[in-house]
């Protein structure tokens, strides 16, 4: 127990930090490590290692990778850039498009991969119009991390629990839309009246100059992969199943040479994936996780919505601690004592998401789309948290209402 939580600590502190003074270990490299210590100390056998990776997940989120990879190599994403530049007639509703977009569309293609492929695109867009670009890059960061609670595809965390909660693609949505809805407008509502000098009554005039590249073929078997995912998801087929056939599919029918969308895979969130099952695997054996489970299993016997209320709280704190996959996965053990098992399944979906919301490092979605601007716009933490710290405190207000309401 001693070897398995200096090792477990050390892991997470790796993982949450990252960046330690003349250790430049990134999380994937941290979970690795953490991992093979577990293996090599003894804590679980090398046979345990192999069993406690959860190919059901690693699956699921190649599969949906592959999907992504397709549909961005078609010029979807370049078509979406140029709809919203001739769509935005002012400052505000530049703000409004970039909201909307990113958070509809995170919930289909990972929030992560949307704020990657939308920060440059956002990027030209507000230096093309002359506007401040921190509103915006806030606002896809932000709505990004909303638009993904709503469906087990849209985040990491969310595929975690989709797997293990065993609850159907629609049931998920149902419950959990409205609180994606009420958190994109409340998160444009927020930014408008924090940065309102900047964008009340700003018009703007964008000329199109550049056609999208589109190629057609791949255009439209990636929409087709997207609406089969969705058809046999709503019809309760096995997520890892459909989603790696899928991808698959796309292989097959989709280019004549496949190593580009492969290069695309975040293959480093897998290894993540990986090395987070086997050191959580091995806490559990060890024994250190009891005391933490009964603890909170006592905050959690309560009514339903001291239930929601205690599990949105611990999770925020946890998921802003150790990161909101991280976090999930610790949290997950307890919901064999939960007299409501879909309840708490939904709230962790829920509180862990817009947890990553609060500050700037709060989730990886955040983090890739300051990281990947950095040298030409400075977001500071302080900046970032006049509008990271009410947006979190009202959405997950809203859904917490929602969930008590609606589940």
């Amino acid at each position: 127990m001693i070897k398995a939580s200096i090792i477990f600590i050390l892991t997470y502190v790796v993982i949450a930090v990252q960046r330690l003074p003349k250790l430049h270990i990134n999380r994937s490299a941290g979970a690795l490590i953490g991992a093979v210590a577990m293996v090599l100390f003894g804590v679980i056998s090398l046979k345990e290692a192999y069993a406690a990776i959860d190919l059901n997940t690693i699956l699921f989120v190649l599969g949906m990778m592959i999907i992504v990879a397709y549909t961005e190599l078609s010029g979807f994403f370049e078509v979406v850039e140029n709809f919203i530049l001739k769509k935005a007639a002012s400052a505000a509703s530049l703000l409004f498009f970039v909201i909307i977009s990113s958070g509809l569309l995170s919930s289909l293609f990972m929030n992560d991969t949307i704020c990657l492929l939308f920060a440059p695109i956002v990027l030209r867009l507000t230096k093309r119009s002359g506007l401040n670009p921190v509103p915006y890059l806030i606002g896809l960061a932000t709505a990004s991390n909303i638009g993904s609670v709503m469906t087990i595809i849209g985040n990491p965390q969310n595929m975690l629990i989709g797997l293990h909660s065993g609850i159907h693609f629609l049931e998920f949505l149902k419950v959990l839309a409205p609180v994606t809805f009420i958190g994109l407008i409340l998160n444009f509502l927020i930014i408008y009246s924090i940065y309102r000098r900047e964008i009340a009554a700003r018009p703007i005039s964008v000329v199109v100059t550049t056609v999208p590249v589109i190629q057609k073929r791949l255009l439209f078997v990636s929409f087709a992969a997207v609406v089969l995912l969705l058809v046999f998801l709503s019809l309760g087929y096995n997520p890892s199943a459909i989603a790696i056939t899928l991808g698959c599919f796309l292989i097959l029918a989709g280019a004549d040479k496949p190593r580009r969308a492969l290069e695309e895979v975040d293959w480093t969130l897998l290894l993540f994936f990986a090395g987070l099952f086997i050191v959580m695997n091995a806490v559990e054996k060890s024994g250190i996780t009891s005391a933490i489970f009964n603890y909170i299993g006592r905050h959690l016997s309560g009514g339903e919505l001291s239930q929601i209320v205690n599990l949105s709280v611990g999770s925020l704190v946890l998921s802003n601690i150790l990161s909101n996959v991280p976090a999930v996965v610790l949290i997950s053990k307890v919901f064999g004592g939960v007299a409501n098992p879909k309840l708490f399944w939904l709230t962790l979906a829920m509180s862990s998401t817009l947890a990553g919301n609060l500050t700037i490092i709060g989730s990886v979605a955040n983090i890739i789309v300051f990281e990947s601007v950095r040298g030409e716009v400075k977001v500071g933490f302080l900046e970032y948290l006049k509008v990271g710290l009410p947006l979190t405190i009202v959405t997950v207000l809203t859904g917490i209402f929602v969930l008590y309401f609606v589940h």
